[in-house]
């Protein structure tokens, strides 16, 4: 079996050079139509959808539990979802109600019988008890891995989850995977930072916890750093423990052409794609180096957009006690004033502030950053950390004052 990343190829033309008997993969966005007629939800951020869907032997698994899936509202997944089931595609994590969207499926693959679930975390278009929608992740989870050991041999969770952009998965995100493993799952299969993150055994299972870009249009990610290849992971869960392969596969493109191309990288990509993967697995066996490189993350992703979007103050010139209790107060003072409508937030701005709270990943990054500017966390970043963090987080150097 074949684990991959995020697939969301826009209109671009998709050529695979690598067939798997079963392929895991999420779908970042509903797959319609180029010229659909479907409007677009009311939500931050970017919509997306895909007019190419995977060609090859084997049989495509989607996981649809994503913060895009619903872009397109509620006529969009069911026009997903029919067109994937006309094309022979089996999906789960998204439905017509929260129980539809929880739903398990069990692939077959060389006689070995898996169970995967999906889920993600809360941003976008989750699923309701009479609402269509994803499957947001909580403690369900666990009754559905004991369930599910009862009737296969294998447990796949598959989550969407994580900072953008991150290539490290935060001390919380950790121990919730661990927890999955604990629990009876097999493998923990991880995405959303849009490029690739670490991986590690425990117990006799194994986390990945983000694949990356595996088929997006270059259009939207050729200028990001580590956007355009991923990790992926051939993996046999018959053994105990179960054993893997790790493997990397490059987007190929051609500016203004209509297609890419994705296919294992080689030669220098190779070495230069594990050197990046040993630098995000270092740190798990290391707590303090991890823990530093979270608060690295969060500071970075805080003073980089995190305070900007929450409509906190995030100048160079305000002391740190300062920056965050005068972000609180702009905070508090919008709420207060919503009965005034010249001074009331707009919906975007609830959006944006639904979508960092909402978030567990921006959640706890969002937390983490304020509680170490304002003394209550205890900073720990390292000359170590730092110097790690400018390499593998590019895009964050010189973002915050200190």
């Amino acid at each position: 079996m074949l684990l991959i990343g995020d697939w969301a190829p826009g209109s671009k033309q998709v050529r695979l050079t690598r067939d798997a008997t079963v392929a895991l993969g999420n779908l970042e966005g509903p797959a319609l139509p180029r010229d659909h007629s479907f409007a677009e939800i009311p939500k931050a951020g970017p919509r997306l959808f895909s007019s190419e869907l995977p060609n090859g032997t084997g049989q495509f698994v989607f996981a649809l539990a994503n913060n895009h899936i619903m872009d397109y509202g509620i006529p969009g997944l069911e026009a997903t979802l029919e067109l994937l089931d006309q094309r022979g595609f089996r999906v789960c994590g998204a439905g017509k109600a929260v129980h539809d969207a929880r739903q398990p499926i069990v692939v077959e693959d060389k006689g070995v019988h898996v169970g995967i679930i999906a889920c993600c975390e809360a941003q976008f278009g989750v699923a309701r008890r009479n609402s269509a929608g994803v499957a947001e992740f909580g403690p369900w989870i666990y009754r559905a891995i004991r369930d599910l050991r009862k009737t296969v041999d294998a447990v796949i969770v598959t989550v969407h989850a994580g900072v953008e952009d991150s290539p490290w998965p935060s001390p919380y995100m950790r121990e919730l995977y661990h927890s999955f493993i604990d629990a009876g799952a097999t493998v923990v299969h991880g995405h959303h930072a849009h490029v690739p993150q670490g991986y590690e055994a425990y117990e006799d299972g194994v986390i990945f916890y983000g694949m990356g870009n595996f088929a997006v249009d270059p259009d939207k990610w050729l200028d990001y750093p580590n956007g355009m290849w991923s990790l992926a992971a051939e993996i046999d869960v018959s053994s105990k423990p179960v054993r893997w392969r790790p493997l990397t596969f490059e987007i190929r493109y051609q500016p203004g052409s209509e297609g890419i191309v994705v296919e294992e990288s080689n030669g220098k990509e190779q070495n230069s794609h594990s050197q990046y993967l040993q630098i995000c697995n270092r740190p798990f066996d290391n707590p303090e180096l991890f823990d530093a490189l979270w608060q690295e993350v969060a500071l970075r992703t805080y003073f980089h957009h995190g305070a900007k979007y929450m409509g906190f103050s995030a100048s160079s010139q305000s002391g740190r006690r300062a920056q965050a209790m005068g972000g609180l107060s702009m905070l508090k003072g919008a709420l207060l004033s919503r009965n005034d409508p010249s001074s009331c937030p707009s919906q975007y701005d609830y959006m944006l502030w639904y979508h960092m709270i909402a978030c567990e990943s921006h959640r706890q990054m969002l937390a983490t950053a304020l509680g170490v500017l304002a003394g209550e966390i205890r900073e720990i970043r390292t000359d170590e950390s730092y110097r790690l963090a400018d390499e593998m987080l590019p895009w964050s150097r010189g973002v915050f004052p200190v």
